[in-house]
């Protein structure tokens, strides 16, 4: 799916990805619908008590999703759930995702897995949580189908 990788190294521009080491999308033929991982980077022992910005390894962002299920796929994950009982006007609950179909499984995935990328590099505000990484990949994903439209 190489729109969707041009896609997110787009968005990706808008930030600083100097200790992004790579971003992956690969097919997944388990029972799973997708998987996700931001991987933090990895201190070198021996070097990081003379240098605490050695680094063994950057960050790195893969995304799996299911090339072997048939859409459309749902998934139930953590969200924001709108409330005005809140403060903030939301609360952290389960939500069941809809995706038409692998492309926009794949967007979210890997939007999602940015945002824990781009929250633990300090690069967002937002506290680095399952509910806010999907708020985030619902907003990419929705300007992803705005530009596909047109």
């Amino acid at each position: 799916m190489p729109q969707v990788i041009h896609y997110i190294c787009n968005k990706l521009e808008n930030y600083d990805t100097s200790f992004l080491e790579w971003v992956k999308l690969l097919s997944l033929n388990k029972n799973h619908l997708l998987h996700g991982c931001c991987q933090y980077p990895v201190r070198d022992s021996l070097q990081g008590k003379k240098d605490p910005q050695k680094l063994k390894s950057g960050y790195r962002i893969r995304a799996s999703v299911n090339v072997e299920m048939a859409p459309p796929f749902t998934y139930q994950h953590w969200a924001r759930i709108p409330s005005s009982d809140y403060k903030q006007g939301w609360y952290s609950g389960e939500k069941t995702f809809v995706f038409q179909d692998l492309e926009e499984c794949a967007v979210h995935t890997l939007a999602h897995e940015c945002f824990h990328f781009l929250s633990h590099s300090k690069q967002v505000k937002f506290k680095n949580t399952e509910a806010n990484a999907n708020w985030w990949a619902d907003q990419w994903l929705e300007e992803y189908h705005a530009l596909n439209v047109q």
